[in-house]
């Protein structure tokens, strides 16, 4: 568990109860993890998102490779009234001074159950098909941990290693239950579903990246990793620690340009790319370029707002946090259109109010600046939000730790992290003309 503590006790506010529209913080006393990827707020909007969106995402064509014109690693996106978009992925990684500021308390891999008896974790081991070498040091119960909530397992690294990939996937879903296991519960998604190429240009020992492909395993539709701590037992130096832990902390981002050519319709471009909320006209830069034949492209974040410009691909400095509150996805997504950000919209409660105050629930076609809900189906909460920029392709912050960037994704790339802890369903919420 990170030493730093990003949370605070969970608050309603009744203006808001009082619509039947109520905010849940998900924190207490369990700090942020340092790669966290679940939001620690959650706002609870009014339901009614169509599963019809939801489906209709998961329809998206792959974006295909012109490999008559463009690298393999660069595809378009559809075509569409923002033009011809090309985009590449690059991976952004935290500093080492802030992965500092972000340590461990302990390197030892700690399996916590709570709520167990010492009957029902020796029947968990016995249930599952392991080496008996593995069942033998799990079962050795005068080396488990009690306390009043939980019992805690603590196996060695070749118990670790020596876990089938079923027997793993098995014995960290039922971890992945409860936040006191920090890396099961929050596991690193190894973008690609390859390590290898997750991991190229890391630097790593061949020894730490084969661990890696040993222990890692698949959680519904992603291959993840969980055993960070066996990673920091096997580097050699506190160097390595934080190259290994850097490596780990890899978020992909898109990197998006707009296409120029004679016949591109600049009057059309601008107008899907114009904010019509603060009145900003990109239409005198627009016009210029596209009559400049040595520019074939333009990178969209000239076209983005001022605020999303000096955000994205960074990661959030310690200045942040002076409100108490690092930005989450949901700070991210109702400063989009704001000429300065508002530090109040970290704070779960009053970001709730603000969405009900300055938006819109809305339905049919995505417009850019939309922000895009994940509603959780079971609960009703917004788990996440993310702003739609073209295509498929949305703005995001995919947590509230310092060590998540500000990023470009594939919406259903989105959904796909927050399908590990929820069944998501999409709201769309258009801010009100001003």
């Amino acid at each position: 568990m990170s030493a730093l503590n990003y949370s605070q006790s969970s608050r309603l506010l009744p203006a808001i109860a009082a619509l039947g529209v109520f905010l849940f913080s998900m924190r207490g006393s369990v700090a942020v993890a340092a790669n966290s990827t679940v939001e620690k707020s959650i706002l609870h909007l009014p339901t009614g998102a169509s599963r019809d969106d939801f489906k209709a995402l998961k329809s998206l064509p792959t974006p295909r490779t012109d490999t008559g014109t463009v690298t393999p690693n660069i595809f378009h996106a559809r075509p569409g009234p923002w033009g011809n978009l090309d985009y590449f992925t690059v991976y952004l990684e935290p500093t080492i001074p802030m992965l500092k500021r972000l340590e461990f308390q302990t390197f030892n891999t700690e399996w916590n159950f709570v709520g167990y008896n010492d009957e029902q974790v020796a029947k968990l081991f016995r249930s599952i098909e392991l080496p008996a070498v593995v069942r033998d040091e799990l079962l050795q119960s005068d080396k488990w941990r009690h306390d009043e909530k939980m019992i805690t397992v603590v196996p060695g690294s070749e118990a670790i290693e020596g876990l089938p990939a079923k027997a793993r996937a098995q014995i960290y879903g039922v971890l992945a239950q409860w936040g006191e296991n920090e890396f099961h519960h929050e596991p690193e998604i190894v973008f690609g579903h390859n390590v290898r190429a997750w991991l190229g240009r890391a630097n790593l020992r061949e020894e730490v990246v084969a661990a890696i492909e040993k222990t890692a395993y698949q959680r519904g539709k992603n291959l993840v990793f969980a055993d960070t701590p066996l990673l920091m037992r096997i580097a050699q130096s506190e160097e390595e620690r934080l190259n290994i832990r850097k490596a780990l902390s890899r978020t992909p981002t898109l990197v998006v340009s707009l296409r120029l050519h004679p016949e591109t319709e600049v009057a059309k471009i601008t107008d899907y790319w114009n904010d019509r909320n603060r009145m900003r006209d990109i239409s005198p830069f627009l016009e210029s370029v596209a009559i400049n034949p040595a520019v074939t492209s333009l990178d969209l974040i000239h076209l983005l707002p001022r605020t999303v410009r000096r955000l994205l691909y960074t990661f959030p400095g310690q200045n942040f946090g002076r409100t108490g509150f690092y930005p989450d996805c949901h700070w991210t997504s109702l400063n989009f259109h704001n000429f300065e950000p508002l530090d109040r919209l970290a704070d779960p409660v009053l970001a709730t109010a603000y969405t009900l105050e300055n938006y819109t629930k809305v339905t049919g076609a995505y417009q850019y600046g939309d922000v895009l809900f994940l509603m959780d189906g079971n609960t009703g909460n917004a788990v996440h939000s993310c702003v739609y920029i073209a295509d498929d392709i949305v703005f995001t912050k995919n947590g509230r730790s310092p060590t998540k960037p500000w990023v470009l994704m594939k919406l259903e790339d989105v959904i796909a992290q927050y399908e590990l802890f929820y069944t998501p369903k999409l709201a769309c919420y258009r801010r009100k003309p001003e």
